[in-house]
């Protein structure tokens, strides 16, 4: 073999996602800073919604069970993530 071919490399190139792409998608985001910003932000939009703009179209307890199947959703959207940018390290 060739010293050029030794040294080529076999990754593969990093798909460049935005920022609105990983906050409109039902997966995780491509970097986990960028996961929990679109954590902050979507969870903070459903608060805002919930308890500021709409306050009297949902009961309380709605509300909270709102905010908080949102959270969980954050949360095993993380999870999922895990794996994929602990591989990448």
């Amino acid at each position: 073999m060739t010293r050029w071919a030794d040294n080529e490399q076999t990754s593969k190139p990093q798909a460049k996602r935005s920022l609105a792409a990983d906050l409109m998608s039902l997966g995780p985001a491509s970097t986990p800073g960028r996961e929990l910003l679109a954590a902050v932000l979507q969870i903070g939009a459903v608060a805002l919604l919930c308890f500021v703009v709409f306050p009297d179209r949902l009961s309380e307890v709605m509300r909270w069970g709102l905010l908080a199947a949102t959270f969980v959703y954050f949360v095993f959207r993380f999870a999922a993530g895990l794996p994929k940018w602990l591989q990448r390290r």
